[in-house]
């Protein structure tokens, strides 16, 4: 049963390189726990622009190896603690397979 996760941002003015360096480091990090990881950006729709980062996973256990990446763990404490954030949440959600 396949998980993913799907956040979706919109970057602020001047901050699109930093916005993909450090989704550069969360595409390293998904793939040394087993995980596939997609950027797209949304061009028709509700939200047009933004950026959507699609992490799939064979199982939990494979985020759990994510959510204890020291390289991931650095990045979310650093996003945590910036004052003036590259990019603003728009949605989030974790899904998983539903076999038919």
């Amino acid at each position: 049963m396949a998980i993913m996760t799907v956040l979706t941002v919109r970057i602020r003015d001047g901050k699109t390189s930093q916005v993909l360096e450090d989704l550069k480091t969360v595409k390293r990090a998904v793939e040394r726990a087993g995980g596939k990881y997609r950027l797209v950006q949304q061009v028709f729709g509700a939200n047009p622009r933004t950026l959507s980062s699609i992490s799939e996973y064979p199982d939990w256990n494979s985020i759990g190896k994510l959510r204890s990446d020291p390289e991931m763990q650095q990045l979310l404490a650093r996003i945590r603690d910036n004052t003036d954030p590259a990019a603003d949440p728009v949605a989030a959600s974790l899904v998983e397979d539903v076999p038919i």
